[in-house]
Order: structure tokens, then sequence, then C-alpha cells
């Protein structure tokens, strides 16, 4: 894990050991969402990359819902913050 970043795989471990304080979701200029999580050991935001390193990012708030319910469970408070 980037200092900056977090993976799938670290993200759901951190998720099953109650350790992500709050996930956020983001749009982006273009549009398009991603997740950010803030974990309690770690100060700062953590944005959700793929494994070849760059950002992952939903083309819409609906498919995001759906990859967070089938992939993630039970998860703690999601913030969203959308472009103006």
């Amino acid at each position: 894990m980037n200092n900056k970043t977090i993976t799938e795989p670290e993200l759901i471990d951190n998720l099953v050991n109650q350790s992500v304080k709050k996930m956020m979701l983001v749009q982006g200029e273009d549009g398009k969402f991603s997740i950010r999580v803030q974990l309690s050991w770690k100060g700062g935001d953590l944005l959700l990359e793929t494994q070849r390193k760059t950002p992952r990012v939903w083309a819409s708030l609906d498919r995001l819902v759906k990859h967070i319910n089938s992939k993630y469970g039970k998860v703690p408070i999601i913030e969203l913050q959308l472009m103006e």
C-alpha cells in the first residue's frame, strides 16, 4: 500500500477488521466516481486503486453502489462528494 492509496484486497481486509472509519464516494471533474477511505490506524484519506496502480473509477453512482453492496458487505458511514 502506497502512503496515499489502498488496494481492494487491503480495503476488504480493513473492513473485516472494522478499521475503516469512513468511506467517501467522490465525483471527479470527469463525472466519474472513486472511493476514498479513512482508516482508524492511519491518518489521511486513501484512494482505492487497481492492481495496475491506477485509480479505480466508476462511470455511475448506481454501479458504484452495486459494487459496494456485492463486494464489501457491511460498511461504515459513507459520505458523498459531488462536483458542482
